[in-house]
């Protein structure tokens, strides 16, 4: 009887060993065919990648990706496109961040997708009520983005987004990034919106022609007064007329603008700064601009510009470069409950003036004492607000914006869960492990059929099967990490 067994249990090996040979190795069985690269398999692949991509979202599979798009990207893109077509760059609004913030929480509380919510929410209201009194203000919407590129590209194609991207009608900007479950989808929501306080607008600077009149002067003595004859003529000239001298500007990549006069025809201008041309532009208008070749460095500058070719020298402008955002330094929150209100205590790296308080699609009014470095907040918050997120949105005098979400200071202890993840691929969605590890799958397949028929001299004899199963995993590769796969409204 146990012989019978050992018999048995050997037969069962073998068969399981050759299976997995005939699968995974081309073999005499499997007719130097494995099976799992055979047509049919390949067809069960691309159903599985369909369906789990497709339809995903029905059965609760996550499927948001890794996403590089930031609030401080979507604004700088924004001010890169403005700046190339001659407007001026927009100015980054605390109050404007936390109103995109809140009406992206709400699309997710209320699973909506527009810019008018179910009972009539409007942008504006989120607007109003983060105390932006605008004059001029917009909003555009997008989702299911990878990249922040792709986000910008889509709204560009769009006349009524890029409308509002080009619109010389504002002056501030706040970019909200949430992710959530949309309308039975996990995805990236970007909310973007636009303001300005008063009625004034951007317009193109005019261009100076500098017709110097030497006015008269007069010489005295103790004896005699010497008049000169009023002359009249014309001198070369530069300026820079942005950033303006003394000015604290906050974006990296801004450019300098200027004007000559009494040039004609073609002209070169270099921009220096430290003895060092870093920047160059060539133009027969009476204004130009330049974009450093690199972006500007944290801190005071002082540059000038110079007509190439010639002694003609702008008068130096000094300006300083403050982008860096307060930060709330996360291991020094505190959150205590005092019914009905919290106190939360907090440590920040920057300094920074301005502090809004995010509760789901609510902006919360609070009391506050601060300075510049640590801040102590009191806010009144139900417990059904403390259920959603809560985000702390900071801001200094130019304009720098962070953002950060404090929902888990607002759990019961017992509701915490302990994050279990040990390796960083662990904390991908189940949507891209499974796309993930089919494309790798196959990749490795593919590897060993080519290193037997490689061995064994088969290798032209596969040649054509080989490259349709490889065609078919680049082309399936590229679709699973193409970014430009979202929608905007």
């Amino acid at each position: 009887m146990v012989l019978f067994c050992l018999l048995i249990q050997r037969n069962i090996l073998n068969y399981t060993n050759q299976m997995i040979k005939n699968c995974l190795i081309p073999n005499k069985r499997n007719k130097f065919k494995p099976y799992l690269l055979r047509k049919i398999a390949i067809l069960c692949y691309s159903l599985i990648l369909v369906f789990v991509n497709s339809f995903g979202g029905i059965l609760g599979i996550d499927q948001a990706r890794a996403s590089s798009i930031t609030s401080a990207n979507i604004i700088a893109l924004t001010n890169q496109e403005r700046s190339s077509l001659g407007l001026n760059t927009l100015n980054t609004s605390s109050q404007l961040s936390a109103a995109a913030l809140a009406k992206a929480n709400d699309m997710f509380e209320k699973q909506y997708w527009d810019h008018f919510g179910p009972n009539g929410e409007t942008p504006w209201q989120f607007i109003r009520a983060a105390g932006y009194n605008y004059v001029y203000a917009g909003e555009n919407l997008a989702k299911g983005f990878q990249t922040s590129e792709g986000v910008h590209e889509a709204w560009m194609a769009s006349p009524t987004h890029k409308a509002n991207l080009i619109s010389a009608n504002y002056k501030d900007i706040g970019v909200a990034v949430v992710e959530g479950v949309l309308l039975g989808k996990q995805t990236i929501l970007v909310v973007q919106m636009f303001g300005n306080l008063t009625s004034d607008v951007y317009k193109a600077s005019t261009s100076v022609t500098n017709n110097e009149d030497v006015k008269q002067s007069t010489t005295e003595s103790s004896s005699e007064k010497v008049v000169q004859k009023e002359e009249q003529g014309e001198i070369r000239s530069i300026r820079i007329t942005s950033p303006r001298g003394g000015t604290v500007i906050s974006d990296p990549s801004s450019t300098v603008k200027g004007e000559v006069g009494n040039v004609e025809g073609e002209y070169s201008v270099d921009v220096i700064e430290g003895g060092e041309v870093v920047g160059s532009t060539t133009t027969n208008k009476d204004s130009w601009e330049i974009k450093k070749d690199s972006d500007w460095s944290e801190g005071s500058h002082k540059i000038k510009a110079s007509l190439k070719g010639t002694s003609v020298i702008s008068d130096k402008v000094t300006f300083t470069l403050d982008s860096k955002a307060p930060v709330v330094v996360k291991e020094s929150i505190l959150v205590s409950k005092e019914d009905p209100k919290y106190v939360i205590s907090f440590s920040v790296d920057g300094e920074w003036n301005k502090v809004s308080v995010v509760a789901g699609s609510e902006i919360v009014d609070v009391e506050h004492e601060l300075n510049e470095e640590t801040g102590i907040l009191t806010i009144e918050l139900s417990s059904e607000q403390v259920k959603g997120a809560v985000s702390l949105v900071l801001a200094d005098e130019y304009g720098n914006t962070s953002q950060l979400d404090i929902s888990e200071y607002f759990v019961e202890e017992e509701d915490v869960k302990e994050d279990t993840t040990i390796f960083p691929i662990l904390s991908l969605n189940l949507c891209d492990k499974i796309s993930i590890g089919i494309v790798s799958f196959v990749f490795l397949l593919l590897c060993i059929e080519i290193f037997v028929y490689w061995r064994k001299g088969k290798l032209k004899d596969a040649v054509g099967d080989l490259f349709t199963i490889g065609l078919w995993w680049f082309v399936l590769t590229i679709a699973i990490f193409n970014g430009f796969d979202g929608s905007i409204t």
